[in-house]
């Protein structure tokens, strides 16, 4: 039984790397009655992540860790097992490989349960269960499900998509996907950028339409700012990929958080790795 301050039975930490398997175990445990709290699922858009991911740690009753070389290397997790671990939280380690803990971890992590489960995860996904109700005071002498069927995944790195972006780099209107990656990841350096793009293409088309006649009545002035114009729309899809990713991630944390600059820098190191 739950009580008003243990609103979730468990909270699963992990890094955005692994966030498929995440995603898996969090349906897997509620498929065994295992109310769950995840991140990004379990928060409110707009709302304070620091203080979501704080209130959803000290509303469950264990943290069940997804363990590997992504997840120890992250600051966001560590922020979480400290914060579990201050709590008096048990975590329940689940290894998805078999590199070593930090030295940040290794103190936490030795007084925690560990389950081993390299290098096929999903091998161990009963024992899982079972020692997660276990933790939880719950029955674990009880068939276990373990039904993947109706599952869709929820991989954080699906929301790091947009083709507007990159429709408008492979038409003549390239110069608008940086003024358009610009200003929906707050990036006014890119809108500036698409507005140096855009002064070759400008140029063309007034020569074409003879507005700059009377200053370039040469034909083969026309013709160096059409080469110009090729050159410069070749430049900006190799620095529009290039841009491409940090354009993605900024947009999927604004996505997620609120204007406040440390809780953005927090999640923006997630999201890049992806």
């Amino acid at each position: 039984m739950r009580s008003d301050e243990t609103k979730h039975d468990v909270f699963i930490s992990y890094s955005t790397r692994d966030s498929d398997l995440a995603n898996r175990i969090c349906y897997l445990l509620e498929q065994n009655n295992l109310k769950c709290w995840i991140a990004p699922r379990d928060i409110p858009s707009g709302t304070n992540y620091i203080d979501e991911i704080t209130d959803g740690i000290k509303s469950t009753k264990i943290v069940v860790f997804v363990y590997s070389s992504s997840s120890q290397a992250s600051n966001y997790v560590n922020n979480e097992l400290n914060m579990a671990f201050s709590n008096n939280k048990p975590i329940l380690s689940f290894n998805i490989d078999n590199s070593l803990p930090s030295e940040d971890l290794e103190y936490i992590l030795k007084v925690s349960q560990w389950l081993p489960a390299y290098p096929r995860p999903e091998d161990e996904f009963e024992t899982l269960v079972i020692d997660a109700l276990k933790l939880c005071n719950e029955n674990a002498n009880v068939p276990i499900m373990i039904d993947f069927s109706n599952f869709k995944s929820e991989d954080l790195s699906q929301q790091k998509k947009d083709r507007i972006s990159l429709v408008l780099l492979f038409t003549p209107l390239y110069w608008a996907s940086f003024m358009y990656m610009g200003i929906t990841a707050g990036k006014k350096r890119w809108v500036l950028m698409g507005l140096l793009y855009f002064i070759p293409e400008l140029m063309s088309l007034m020569l074409g339409f003879s507005i700059l006649g009377l200053l370039f009545l040469n034909y083969p002035m026309y013709k160096m700012f059409v080469v110009i114009f090729i050159i410069f729309w070749i430049l900006a899809i190799i620095h529009g990929f290039v841009i491409r990713n940090e354009f993605l991630t900024r947009k999927s944390v604004l996505r997620l958080t609120s204007s406040d600059e440390e809780i953005f820098k927090y999640l923006y190191e997630e999201y890049i790795q992806i």
